[in-house]
């Protein structure tokens, strides 16, 4: 008991020096970056991540309205969420199954009953990551973009058998809240820029975020 009482003591000591100096350099200029790093070592806000891909070989699939392969959307979806996961996690030892393997074996699975843990297992994946995309909308009618859809997004472990180990929806990605008009820019890319949103995301279950970042989606909708 008095040893837990005197490490307890000690990070209240430590974090009210830190403070301190950090109040202390604040106050002299140039060194408000200094106090900022701080403010983030003592209280974090970024949001954890809710499955933890560290050292993992990860099989990705991506469907749009059941279909994987040969899927513009789909392909351009799997590649910003690679993307984003390397980026974030470069330092975590991922590694992306070759993505033809991973196609392959999803071809060889009976259409309308997949067991995602045995794709693992053909692909020699660690685990098996779902993005399943339907309803895919791009335009609220003829003059606006406005990008909707329904998003699951699920983690298989060959070793704990056909159940997913993780499973999230993405609701409510309806962007930009009050359109794009499509004389601003092309289809294709606002289909990019959609997905990529959509991507980060997917992404954002497998590593710390910011949840502020959200409220500049629409700022980046205007940019296209």
């Amino acid at each position: 008991m008095n040893l837990n009482r005197s490490k307890q003591g000690y990070w209240v000591m430590a974090c009210l020096w830190l403070m301190m100096l950090g109040l202390t350099l604040g106050s002299t200029t140039g060194c408000t970056n200094l106090l900022r790093t701080l403010v983030v070592l003592l209280h974090d806000p970024r949001i954890k991540p809710e499955y933890d891909l560290t050292k993992k070989r990860v099989a990705l699939i991506t469907t749009v309205d059941g279909v994987a392969k040969g899927d513009a959307s789909a392909l351009v979806m799997a590649n910003n969420f690679k993307g984003f996961i390397k980026h974030e996690l470069k330092n975590k030892k991922v590694v992306f199954v070759d993505q033809e393997d991973v196609d392959r074996a999803f071809e060889d699975q009976p259409l309308d009953r997949k067991n995602y843990a045995e794709i693992g297992n053909q692909t020699d994946a660690d685990c098996v990551v779902v993005i399943h995309i339907k309803d895919l909308k791009l335009k609220q009618n003829k003059t606006l973009y406005q990008g909707s859809c329904e998003c699951s997004v699920s983690v298989y472990e060959p070793k704990e058998g056909k159940d997913s180990v993780f499973q999230e929806d993405i609701n409510n990605l309806l962007h930009p809240s009050g359109g794009k008009p499509v004389t601003e820019c092309t289809e294709a890319a606002f289909r990019g820029h959609y997905l990529s949103l959509l991507a980060r995301r997917a992404s954002r279950f497998f590593y710390k975020y910011d949840p502020s970042e959200d409220h500049a989606l629409d700022a980046a909708a205007a940019s296209l």
